[in-house]
């Protein structure tokens, strides 16, 4: 094994689509090193065309040419908790939508005890990513006047803050909320019809994280 194989693997760069990092033996001692990341970027530099790299963002590379390569610790429990989450990419965002029948009672904004198993996983994944800008948003559906349902949906934007700060620990986090009632429905409130859309009124009352990648 060539001397640079043996930096590819001791700078072994990985991850996918949601966060970058270099993961490292004890030569180096952390992900954002900048030693760490001089050396990996050096050594997938020499690799040549054949056993090339992609780079993304700069500092994290992937390797082609090699075999797959089992890879554990916190990237791969992050990308798992924002697949059970059924997050998504939107532009340079993760959102993650949650129910709000889910999170409160109806017509209430108080946390519901059942929802905090999820919003414990959320809060582990804004400290797994190391985050320091977090948005929520709050929506209804249309039941209800424009000025209630504005009124409700930041109440309750709101009390997921609060439980993130208090509950999660995330006190080092900026959280900006913001309410938005009725006015950004993801599906019609109604059929074609006319009649009522249960279905789509529930998809509309959600609350939304909004996460920087």
């Amino acid at each position: 094994m060539t001397s640079t194989i043996r930096m590819i693997f001791l700078t072994m760069l990985f991850f996918g689509y949601l966060n970058n990092f270099v993961i490292a033996t004890s030569l180096y001692p952390s992900p954002d090193d900048e030693k760490t990341v001089m050396a990996a970027e050096e050594a997938v530099k020499q690799l040549g065309k054949d056993r090339g790299a992609i780079p993304i963002d700069y500092k994290t590379a992937d390797i082609i040419g090699l075999g797959p390569i089992e890879i554990s610790g916190k990237a791969i429990k992050v990308e798992e908790a924002l697949k059970d989450l059924h997050a998504k990419m939107v532009g340079t965002e993760i959102q993650i939508s949650l129910s709000g029948d889910v999170l409160f009672n109806f017509d209430k904004w108080k946390i519901r005890p059942e929802a905090e198993k999820t919003l414990h996983k959320i809060a582990k994944i804004i400290k797994e990513l190391k985050k320091e800008n977090v948005l929520i948003e709050g929506h209804t559906d249309s039941k209800g006047s424009d000025s209630y349902n504005l009124k409700l949906s930041q109440k309750r934007a709101d009390s997921v803050k609060v439980w993130l700060l208090e509950k999660g620990d995330l006190n080092q986090v900026k959280f900006l909320t913001k309410g938005y009632g009725e006015s950004r429905p993801v599906e019609s409130n109604t059929k074609p019809d006319g009649s009522d859309n249960p279905q789509g009124r529930n998809k509309n009352r959600r609350v939304e994280i909004k996460i920087e990648k």
